[in-house]
């Protein structure tokens, strides 16, 4: 078995909407991001990337590199789960955390964990997805940015 932590974190601009795990959530701001901003994918393939010791997502999307402005992050999951097939490895199971104050992200969980279970090769019972707000302190509280923390065990 193998472990790997992802972490993304961005600001929140003025916007109509938030994407998060492939949901399109109606909000007042939005994440300023080079591709959609999903930042749980984001995490996500970075733990995956991390536990399977091939990097981070910067090596392979980096956000200097033209082709990548507006990527839809489902590629970068993609890409993830395409990795580590190839070195033999499957996902156990997945935990995120969202550090969120606005908007409240509940009744789109579940969507939220259909969706990367399909991407993944997972069943839906080995995704987890949790939320918190900061109490209204840092960045966050002050509804400026967005944390998403993701951890992932690997099987062989």
């Amino acid at each position: 078995m193998r472990v790997g932590l992802g972490i993304d974190t961005h600001q929140l601009i003025p916007g109509k909407s938030i994407r998060l795990g492939g949901v399109d959530i109606p909000s007042k701001k939005t994440i300023k991001a080079h591709s959609d901003g999903d930042i749980i994918y984001h995490a996500c393939a970075d733990s995956i990337y991390g536990a399977a010791g091939l990097g981070d997502i910067g090596e392979h999307f980096p956000d200097d590199d033209s082709k990548n402005k507006g990527l839809d992050s489902e590629n970068i999951i993609v890409h993830s789960i395409q990795s580590i097939l190839k070195l033999g490895f499957r996902i156990n199971n997945l935990d995120i955390t969202i550090l969120l104050e606005s908007p409240k992200i509940s009744q789109y969980k579940q969507d939220m964990r259909k969706n990367l279970a399909k991407l993944l090769l997972v069943d839906v019972s080995s995704v987890n997805i949790k939320a918190s707000t900061s109490e209204s302190l840092g960045f966050i509280g002050r509804g400026e940015g967005i944390t998403c923390y993701s951890i992932v065990s690997l099987i062989s």
